[in-house]
C-alpha cells in the first residue's frame, strides 16, 4: 500500500500523540511507594552536611485539629532496622501500615510478609506465652495504640508494588468486591484495625474507576454495620492515597468516593525522577512549569470535583529523588546514583549529602541540595518548606499532613513530620479501637493481658490517679521515695507514664491499663524505686 505525504504526516502525528500520552501516564507513577529490590539489605553508606549553607531563592509572601499520618511499611525492619517501636508516636495520629495484597480475581486480601507483619519476635515478645497470640510489627503497632489513645493503625492495601499486576482489576466484578469487604472487616476485627486505607496506582479507565467507588461504598456500608454491631459511637475509618497527576485521577468518581472516605491522602510527590531526562523538583507546591505539575493545582482539582476540603490530606516526602552529573535544575543528567536502598532514592535522614548546598524557593515551595563538585542535585523537602506546606494546609481548611515513610525521618527538631505536626497545631484526638473480641488472637482478643475494653467514645477519657474517699486503695500510704504518688487503683484508667505505689513499689504505667495490677501478668507497669 502506498502512502501519501498527508497520511504520513498523519501517522507522524499520531506517534507524537502517542510517545506524549506514555509521557504522561509515567510521569508522577509514585513509584516509591512500593517495596524496594534490596530491601533487606544494609543501607549504603553516605555522608551528611550537619550545617549545610542553605540559599533562599524566593519568597511567597482557619482552627481546627489536624490528622498527622505516617506510613510504615513492613520491610523497614530489614534492611533499614527499623521497627515500630522506632515510631515516633505523638506527633502522629495515623499510622499507615504497608503493603497487604489483594486477589485481582477474587479480592481476597492477603499479608505480604506474614513473618513481619504476625510472627517476628521484638525484644519485649515472650517465647513462653500461651494460647494463639500475635506478634510482629502488627502486635506492636497495637501496643502503640494503647499507649496513645488518639493513635490509629490502618492496614494499607496495595501501594505500587501490588498495583501493577491487574490487582484491583477484581473492583470491577461485584462479588468479588464483596469478598474483599467480608476481608477486610475480619482484618479489622482479628489485628485489631482502625480501618483501611486503599492504594490503588491507578484506575485506568471508567469502568475500573466506577468500581473503586463502588467498593468505597460498599466498605463504608460494612464499617458502619461493624460499629454498630460493636457498640462503637467512633467510625472505622476508610482511606484513599490517591495521585496528584491528571492522568492518574482522571477516572476518579470523586463525589460518590469523598461520601464513603474519611480522608484522601494526596501523593504529592515524585513529580520528577528517572522517568524524566532532566531533573527538576518531585514535591513543589506552586509552579511546575516543566513537568506540568504541582500540588495546589491537584488541590484544587479535587475540591472542584466534590472532595470535601477538611478530607484532603497533602503527602509530603521523607526522601529525595537524585540526579547526577547535572549543571543544576531542569538540566540533563546522566544517573541517579546508589540512593540509600533504592537507587536515586536518598533517605530524608541522611540529607543533605555532604559538599552540597541547600536552596529553598519560597515561590514555589520546593528545595533541593546540589553539590558543584559532583554535579549532584536531590530533590527533597527541608523542615523550611514543610513548614510552608503546613501553613498552606492551615490556610485552605485541609484535614492535614500525611507522610511516606516514617523509617526515612530525623528525630528531633529536624524531624519532617514533628515540623508538620508544630504547625498544623491541635491534632485530632479521636480516640482509636480497643475492643476486638472476635479476634482470632487471643491477646487481641483480652486486648493485651488487659481483659476485655469498654467501647470506643467520641472523646478520649483518661482518669488521673486520686485519692479521694471514694477510691479503694490496694496499699499503704506512700513515704519515701513513694511520697506523694497516689496508691494504685483498680477503678482507674492509667495512660503511659503514669506512676501508682504497689506493695511498697513505685510503678510506671508503659500504656493505657485499667484493672492490671502492677506486677501481674499483663507485664503493663514497670517496677521502680522502693518506697
Amino acid at each position: 500500500m502506498a502512502y501519501t505525504s498527508s497520511s504520513r504526516a498523519s501517522s507522524f502525528l499520531f506517534l507524537v500523540a502517542l510517545f506524549l500520552a506514555t509521557i504522561v501516564s509515567t510521569i508522577n507513577a509514585t513509584q516509591i511507594m512500593r517495596r524496594p529490590d534490596g530491601y533487606k539489605n544494609a543501607p549504603n553508606k553516605v555522608v551528611t552536611d550537619a550545617d549545610p549553607k542553605v540559599n533562599v531563592v524566593h519568597r511567597r509572601g482557619a482552627p481546627s485539629t489536624k490528622v498527622s499520618i505516617g506510613y510504615f511499611a513492613n520491610w523497614d525492619i530489614y534492611g533499614a532496622n527499623f521497627r515500630p517501636t522506632d515510631i515516633v508516636p505523638n506527633v502522629l495520629t495515623h499510622i499507615l501500615y504497608a503493603f497487604a495484597n489483594v486477589d485481582p480475581s477474587t479480592g481476597i486480601i492477603s499479608l505480604s510478609d506474614t513473618y513481619a507483619d504476625t510472627q517476628k519476635h521484638f525484644p519485649t515478645d515472650s517465647w513462653n506465652d500461651v494460647g494463639n497470640n500475635l506478634y510482629g510489627c502488627l502486635k506492636q503497632l497495637y501496643l502503640l495504640k494503647l499507649q496513645q489513645r488518639n493513635l490509629k493503625v490502618l492496614l494499607s492495601i496495595g501501594g505500587w508494588t501490588y498495583s501493577q499486576s491487574g490487582n484491583f482489576d477484581f473492583v470491577t466484578s461485584a462479588s468479588s468486591r464483596a469478598t474483599f469487604v467480608a476481608n477486610a472487616v475480619q482484618f479489622i476485627q482479628n489485628y485489631g484495625l482502625d480501618g483501611i486505607d486503599i492504594d490503588y496506582e491507578y484506575p485506568a479507565n471508567t469502568a475500573q474507576g466506577q468500581g473503586l467507588a463502588d467498593l468505597m461504598t460498599e466498605l463504608r456500608a460494612a464499617f458502619t454495620s461493624l460499629a454498630a454491631t460493636n457498640g462503637d459511637s467512633t467510625p472505622y475509618e476508610l482511606t484513599a492515597a490517591v495521585s496528584a497527576g491528571p492522568a492518574n485521577y482522571a477516572f476518579l468518581v470523586v463525589p460518590q468516593m469523598d461520601a464513603a472516605l474519611s480522608y484522601w491522602n494526596l501523593m504529592a510527590y515524585d513529580y520528577a525522577g528517572s522517568w524524566l531526562n532532566y531533573s527538576d523538583n518531585q514535591a513543589n507546591l506552586y509552579g511546575g512549569a516543566r513537568t506540568g505539575f504541582n500540588t495546589d493545582s491537584a488541590v484544587k482539582f479535587y475540591i472542584a470535583s466534590g472532595a470535601t476540603t477538611s478530607k484532603i490530606v497533602m503527602g509530603m516526602p521523607l526522601y529525595g529523588h537524585a540526579f547526577e552529573d547535572t549543571a543544576g535544575l531542569g538540566q540533563p543528567y546522566n544517573g541517579i546514583g546508589p540512593g540509600t536502598i533504592q537507587a536515586g532514592i536518598y533517605d530524608y535522614s541522611v540529607l543533605p549529602l555532604a559538599g552540597a548546598q541547600v536552596f529553598e524557593n519560597f515561590t514555589d515551595v520546593s528545595s533541593y541540595s546540589y553539590d558543584p563538585v559532583k554535579m549532584e542535585l536531590v530533590s527533597y523537602d527541608t523542615p523550611d518548606i514543610v513548614t510552608l506546606k503546613a501553613q498552606y494546609i492551615n490556610s485552605k481548611g485541609l484535614g492535614g499532613a500525611m507522610f511516606w515513610e516514617l523509617s526515612t525521618d530525623k528525630v528531633g527538631a529536624e524531624s519532617l513530620v514533628g515540623t508538620s505536626a508544630g504547625v498544623l497545631g491541635a491534632l485530632d484526638q479521636t480516640p482509636n479501637h480497643i475492643n476486638y473480641p472476635d479476634s482470632t488472637w487471643d491477646n487481641i482478643r483480652n486486648n493485651m493481658g488487659q481483659g476485655s475494653a469498654p467501647t470506643t467514645t467520641a472523646t478520649p477519657t483518661t482518669v488521673k490517679p486520686t485519692t479521694s474517699s471514694t477510691a479503694v486503695p490496694t496499699s499503704t500510704a506512700a513515704s519515701g521515695a513513694c511520697a506523694g504518688i497516689a496508691a494504685w487503683n483498680s477503678q482507674i484508667a492509667y495512660t503511659g507514664g503514669m506512676q501508682v505505689t504497689y506493695s511498697g513499689f513505685v510503678w510506671t504505667a508503659q500504656w493505657w491499663t485499667q484493672a492490671d495490677t502492677p506486677g501481674g501478668a499483663a507485664g503493663v507497669w514497670t517496677k521502680g524505686a522502693s518506697c
